[in-house]
């Protein structure tokens, strides 16, 4: 009878005590020290080395850092746009250089002049958008900015906004903001909404729950189960800063054939585990750590 009798300023007041402990607690999220000081680390896919000088000129903002990579590097699928520049047999260069250092070294070999918004097409290097994103994020630690690399599903790179495309971006760090936000190198986007990446562990809640509509995920893999599963894997290696180049598997991801069917119930139990803690890496970025080390069927033989 009291709630009742007071029933406007009770109101009020709960909704203002919800309000503000909420506002709260956002203003007081923040990532620990240490995970922001693991992700201004370089893996040895995204340490520049000696060549790391190439930086110092670069421009400040990460708009123009972005347009600066994309005239260093083509992505496969656009190569078609300078057909008539690009020399014979190189259409695809992923694999021949795996780190940012020998992207370094093979742009300089094409032309000395460094990392410069007037370089040809025919001096640029052809790789896909893992390797844009590792070269940002060499360039954004070199600047003791935190970024990690994030693996899902990209639902802008179509015409038809219903169709995922299996792809990775940055997660960079705004001290500021206190906010983690979005960044495509590869096709050029800069804190979009997260809502237009639809990542791993997001993708394996819905195939785990049978709501994911096959149809429309795209990738190289045969099955969206094993494309799942493969984007959830290398999504754990971009986390904790290993990095491991997207065409080395590890067993799990070989395994499946028909679909998720064909793993064991330990390791469902696994990824969704993997998943669980990916949906908050900064709260769990430890445990996934250890979960990588402690699991042979999450193994993979280095590049390096």
């Amino acid at each position: 009878m009291h709630l009742y009798k007071k029933g406007i300023p009770t109101l009020f007041f709960i909704a203002l005590f919800i309000s503000t402990s909420c506002s709260t607690k956002e203003q007081e999220y923040h990532p620990s020290k240490g995970v922001l000081d693991k992700h201004i680390e370089f893996s040895q896919y995204t340490d520049p080395g000696e060549l790391g000088y190439l930086y110092d000129d670069l421009p400040e903002s990460i708009e123009e850092v972005c347009n600066l990579i994309k005239k260093q590097l083509i992505h496969p699928f656009d190569v078609n746009k300078f057909s008539d520049k690009i020399p014979g047999g190189r259409v695809f260069e992923d694999r021949e250089i795996p780190s940012v250092v020998q992207m370094l070294a093979e742009l300089l070999t094409r032309d000395k002049n460094g990392l410069l918004p007037t370089r040809q097409p025919e001096d640029r290097l052809v790789v896909a958008c893992v390797h844009h994103s590792l070269l940002l994020a060499s360039i954004l630690r070199s600047r003791g900015i935190p970024v990690r690399i994030r693996a899902g599903y990209a639902k802008y790179t179509s015409a038809d906004n219903n169709v995922r495309v299996s792809h990775v971006v940055c997660e960079v760090w705004d001290n500021k903001r206190n906010v983690w936000f979005l960044v495509d190198p590869d096709r050029n986007k800069v804190d979009f909404k997260r809502q237009e990446f639809e990542f791993a562990f997001e993708s394996w809640e819905l195939l785990r729950n049978h709501k994911i509509d096959k149809r429309y995920y795209m990738s190289r893999y045969k099955s969206v189960d094993q494309a799942t599963v493969h984007l959830l894997c290398h999504d754990l290696s971009y986390v904790i800063g290993s990095e491991e180049p997207y065409w080395n598997d590890p067993a799990m991801v070989n395994k499946i054939v028909e679909g998720i069917s064909d793993l064991s119930k330990t390791e469902l139990q696994l990824l969704d585990s993997i998943s669980e803690r990916l949906s908050k890496p900064d709260m769990f970025l430890d445990e996934l750590v250890s979960i990588q080390r402690n699991n042979n069927s999450l193994m993979y033989n280095s590049e390096l």
